[in-house]
């Protein structure tokens, strides 16, 4: 199995809404995908409750059953519609895949 994690910070005005209504926007996009995509063992989205300097606004955790599985869900049409909504909203991004 593969673990899947990225975390988000928001740029602070995006596409003429501010960073929070982009927040829920990119929340909402990414929650629909495990209806869109078969590859998606267990998929979560959750956005930062607590501010500090080193706060993200957002993470998605999500599991795949192999590298292919990921690799096929991260090409997926609908998952490439999202990231071009994220490549304007979002400031900055990490990534970080392990095998479990």
């Amino acid at each position: 199995m593969i673990k899947h994690i990225v975390v988000m910070k928001m740029a602070e005005k995006a596409d003429g809404r501010s960073g929070s209504e982009n927040l829920e926007l990119l929340k909402a996009k990414l929650e629909a995908l495990p209806g869109l995509i078969d590859e998606i063992v267990s998929y979560e989205v959750g956005v930062n409750i607590l501010e500090t300097p080193n706060s993200y606004d957002l993470v998605l955790v999500s599991e795949f059953e192999s590298i292919e599985t990921l690799k096929t869900y991260v090409a997926h049409e609908e998952h490439q519609k999202v990231i071009q909504f994220l490549n304007v909203v979002v400031a900055d991004r990490k990534v970080a895949d392990y095998e479990f």
